[in-house]
């Protein structure tokens, strides 16, 4: 016997929908102009940091851009050949920003290093004005985006990069001090190489988190051995095996697994309280479950035959 557990038309947990392409195309207005005031502000100062950080804007655009694309296929609905729908392209364009966003600290470390070999002359005044219009417009971008963020993986991306983009832009603020007051220019240098591992650091958690869900992991705040335990214990149920937990995308978590139930004539009710446990205590709403029973004869798996060892292991 097989059946899903009850849930809402999407398969995820009951939450009140927001629609993540506004804060998308807002911050991408704010985001290519400060692009723009960041590149020809580097550009005629002659200061790395800004165009260290106008890179990182690039790639923040790129991140926006693809996320707003990404969100819009993902709310696409399921079809006869997509049945779970377009979800996962959030993950993808995910996945795609944190790649670009590492070649993106990969040429600002290897830009940074030249300059410490050879002086590069940078206009500090210039570097101020325009780190603190680039200060601004990132905790404007921050503010629009942390509103709206819920468990959208893109929106949660494209915060890291703006939070990141406002450190850098302190940190180039205090590179121009640094210059005006000493005259040490590659103290621009050395702001490049710390915007650059923000940029590594920032991008990690979110580029882990899309390849575990395309790897099918199980979700990092569940444990498959809790919720199998827990299973084991709604009377009725002598024994839970194949049982897997993964995310379709961010925050929506499916279970399937096999049930060996004591009495068949229970089945409807096992299964009832056993969807309702993992919807109540685990946020787990799209739950396919295949009840079974000792007599169960030719199996098709062999982990369901009469006396196999059960466990989500096998």
């Amino acid at each position: 016997m097989k059946t899903h557990g009850p849930h809402d038309a999407t398969g995820s947990r009951r939450t009140v929908a927001v629609d993540p392409r506004r804060p998308f195309a807002v911050a991408l207005g704010i985001t290519l102009v400060l692009l723009a005031v960041e590149a020809v502000g580097g550009w005629l100062t002659g200061s790395l940091a800004l165009l260290a950080d106008a890179g990182h804007l690039l790639a923040d655009a790129g991140t926006l851009g693809i996320g707003f694309v990404g969100s819009w296929i993902a709310s696409r609905p399921a079809t006869a050949k997509m049945s779970y729908g377009y979800r996962r392209a959030e993950i993808l364009a995910a996945v795609t920003n944190g790649v670009a966003l590492w070649a993106v600290a990969g040429a600002i470390l290897y830009e940074a290093v030249q300059r410490f070999r050879v002086l590069h002359p940078v206009s500090a005044p210039g570097m101020l004005i325009v780190a603190l219009v680039g200060l601004a417009g990132n905790l404007a971008n921050s503010a629009v985006l942390a509103r709206d963020r819920g468990e959208n993986l893109n929106l949660r991306v494209a915060l890291t990069h703006t939070l990141a983009d406002a450190a850098a832009a302190v940190g180039t603020i205090a590179a121009s001090f640094v210059i005006l007051t000493t005259g040490w220019v590659q103290a621009d240098a050395a702001v490049s190489i710390g915007i650059a591992a923000l940029i590594l650091a920032g991008s990690w958690p979110p580029l882990h988190e899309a390849v575990r869900i395309l790897m099918e992991g199980a979700p990092a705040h569940l444990s498959l051995t809790e919720v199998e335990v827990a299973m084991r214990g709604v009377p009725g149920v002598t024994g839970v095996h194949d049982l897997h937990i993964w995310s379709l995308t961010a925050g929506v978590e499916a279970v399937s697994g096999h049930v060996l139930v004591a009495d068949p004539g229970e089945g409807q009710r096992v299964l009832r309280d056993l969807c309702r446990l993992l919807s109540d205590r685990y946020g787990l709403g799209h739950a396919t479950l295949q009840l079974e029973t000792e007599a169960s004869s030719d199996p098709w798996h062999p982990n369901c035959a009469p006396g196999a060892r059960t466990g989500s292991d096998r």
